[in-house]
């Protein structure tokens, strides 16, 4: 069977925090990442085609930057603890991109 991905996953071990509306905030744990999402894991169910804000920080040989952008619940998988959701990211500023692509590039290469 062959994976069908667009972009290679790499894995992160992180805190996310996702925001749904303009008021109730979740932390997520993040499992992995690619150019187009990623993938966490939290303890509050959210639906499928859910839109929230997302925000979380990357390390880089400069720094450590921020990366705020929209994301879509592309699917939901219940866990035996807690919930597993695909995240696909959207209006991600062409900045945070840049900086979301070098981050790419590190954990490729210590892959």
């Amino acid at each position: 069977m062959s994976d069908k991905r667009k972009h290679n996953r790499f894995k992160i071990y992180q805190m996310i925090q996702m925001s749904i509306g303009k008021e109730k905030f979740i932390s997520c744990e993040g499992i992995n990442i690619s150019k187009s999402g990623m993938l966490v894991k939290t303890n509050f169910e959210i639906p499928i085609s859910a839109r929230f804000f997302l925000l979380f920080e990357v390390p880089l040989d400069k720094g450590n930057y921020e990366i705020r952008c929209e994301g879509l619940a592309a699917h939901v998988k219940k866990m035996e603890e807690g919930y597993e959701i695909g995240i696909s990211f959207s209006d991600l500023f062409e900045d945070d991109e840049r900086i979301l692509e070098m981050y790419l590039a590190e954990l490729a290469k210590n892959d």
